[in-house]
């Protein structure tokens, strides 16, 4: 069957394209084409992408695609499949989620380095698996969760105690406060990143005493934990960490102050300060948080790292743009549809799709608001 994947998918794909899906006006092709075809390019990276990008198209037309590439020839592929099947309103990729995370990788008494690289790499998809079916909330995904849970990875047993708590499970929230404390920092920077996932507000003081950690996996877990728990009362201890010496702390310190409900002027000050720091990728998360919270003056560097040459950069600018882009940024946008690099032009291509979303949508408050008038008038 996985002979024939390839071929179902590129079929699949002509169909689609030839009955011209529009999303929400005409001239969407050109993205359209990049996201499609990026389904059936060799990069595992790329047809990920790719599948979040058909998620954010939304359109149900898309569902016979997905499931084909339940059979891709990559796990990880098939759990982002099974994952935009499920928010797209099928669920036939539930399967696919509890096969991987159930099949353990089997190791020999005197397993070789190479064998033990394949099972570690196996658990990481189990742990994704794991971590999937917390996020879409199944209920059905108890037992399978709670049979994993002595397994000999600390990896897989944490993602199926996340993905527990958020089914519901109340049991997990205190050994994960506990290790919080854990002298070793990857448990703690872990037991940060588990519970701002739980989403339980009342683990905040905890977490809040990660900011002053030593280490710098644990604050920067910590940063990102408390801005999804909106934890309105960490907000001064992390505006502080924008002066770390560590550019890795100030970069998710400022993204974290854009996660917040509140928009507080002294974010906002503490934000435009570092505008000119000397990372760029601080710069970036500065810009992208500025403009949730009411300020674009950093919406022009941002576009700016867009005809850079550093990838990464690139990247983060484009995860910025998801949320800043408007229909004046279009041209810089599609000038990457045709980037060398494809995982590029993918994401080019998402942006572009949000950003006409977003047009359709301020098109229908207006014509919405128009009507209303109208409506006045007339009585």
């Amino acid at each position: 069957m996985k002979k024939q994947h390839y071929l179902l998918l590129f079929i699949s794909i002509i169909l689609i394209t030839s009955n011209s899906i529009n999303l929400m006006s005409e001239g969407n092709s050109d993205e359209l084409d990049v996201i499609q075809l990026g389904l059936n390019d060799q990069s595992r990276e790329v047809r990920s992408l790719a599948i979040e990008a058909i998620l954010q198209i939304g359109s149900q037309d898309y569902i016979p695609i997905l499931r084909d590439m339940l059979d891709d020839n990559n796990d990880f592929v098939s759990i982002k499949a099974a994952e935009a099947l499920y928010k797209l309103g099928d669920d036939s990729g539930l399967p696919v989620l509890v096969n991987i995370l159930d099949t353990k990788p089997e190791l020999s008494e005197e397993a070789a380095p190479l064998e033990r690289a394949r099972a570690i790499a196996k658990n990481t998809l189990r742990v994704q698996a794991a971590t999937v079916l917390g996020d879409i909330r199944d209920k059905g995904a108890i037992t399978i969760l709670n049979k994993n849970l002595d397994d000999n990875d600390g990896r897989v047993v944490d993602a199926c105690l996340v993905a527990l708590a958020k089914l519901g499970d109340k049991t997990v929230k205190e050994d994960f406060v506990s290790a919080l404390r854990s002298t070793k920092y990857q448990v703690r920077a872990k037991a940060a990143e588990a519970l701002g996932d739980m989403g339980d507000p009342t683990v905040a003081p905890a977490i809040r005493e990660r900011l002053k950690d030593w280490n710098r996996e644990p604050k920067v877990e910590a940063c990102i934990a408390l801005g999804k728990l909106d934890d309105l009362e960490s907000i001064p201890q992390i505006r502080e960490l924008l002066m770390d010496e560590d550019a890795i702390v100030r970069e998710n310190a400022a993204l974290s102050l854009g996660m917040f409900s509140f928009k507080e002027n002294k974010s906002i000050k503490a934000l435009l300060d570092i505008l000119d720091d000397p990372n760029g990728l601080v710069r970036i998360a500065a810009s992208k948080s500025l403009f949730i919270l009411g300020d674009d003056s950093g919406k022009e560097f941002v576009l700016g790292v867009l005809k850079s040459d550093e990838r990464d950069a690139k990247i983060k600018a484009l995860e910025a743009l998801e949320a800043m882009a408007n229909q004046g940024d279009i041209k810089d946008l599609e000038s990457l549809l045709d980037d060398e690099d494809k995982s590029i032009a993918v994401r080019a291509a998402k942006v572009l799709v949000m950003v006409k979303q977003r047009m359709e949508s301020d098109k229908e408050m207006i014509e919405g608001k128009k009507s209303k008038k109208k409506d006045k008038k007339k009585k």
